[in-house]
C-alpha cells in the first residue's frame, strides 16, 4: 500500500514516515496541500491519503480531501487534527478521522484495516 502523508510539521512527518516504512508501507510525504495535490497527480498508485486538517498555505486537509476525491473517488483518506471539531465541518463521507496526539501504533492499525478492506 502506498500512502501519501501530509503534515506541515517536519518532525511529525519524519517520525510517522519512518514508522510506516518499518511496518512495510510505501510512503510519500508533503508539507502542504499544494505539494500533496502535485504528488497525487504524479503518482496515480497512491492508495491512501493521510493528512493533517490544519495546514498553512491556504489548503486545509478537508479541502485537500475534497479535491483528491474529485479526481480519485476510490482514494482512501484519513484526516488528523488536534483542534476543535469546527475544523472538521465538511469532511467528505467515508473519510476516517484520528485525533491528535495519536499513537503511531493506532495509525498502523487503521491503515492495515483499510488495506485489508481493499
Amino acid at each position: 500500500m502506498r500512502i501519501l502523508m501530509v503534515d506541515d510539521d517536519l518532525t511529525i512527518r519524519e517520525v510517522v514516515e519512518e514508522s510506516l516504512r518499518e511496518a512495510g508501507f510505501d510512503v510519500l510525504t508533503a508539507g502542504t496541500g499544494a505539494e500533496a495535490v502535485a504528488l497525487l497527480q504524479q503518482h496515480r498508485d497512491i492508495d491512501l491519503l493521510f493528512a493533517d486538517v490544519v495546514m498553512p498555505g491556504g489548503m486545509s486537509g478537508v479541502a485537500l480531501a475534497k479535491q483528491a476525491l474529485t479526481e480519485r473517488p476510490d482514494l482512501r483518506i484519513v484526516l488528523a487534527s488536534g483542534y476543535s471539531e469546527s475544523w472538521l465541518e465538511g469532511i467528505p463521507e467515508g473519510c476516517r478521522f484520528v485525533a491528535k496526539p495519536y499513537r503511531v501504533a493506532d495509525l498502523l492499525g487503521i491503515f492495515r484495516e483499510m488495506r485489508a478492506a481493499a
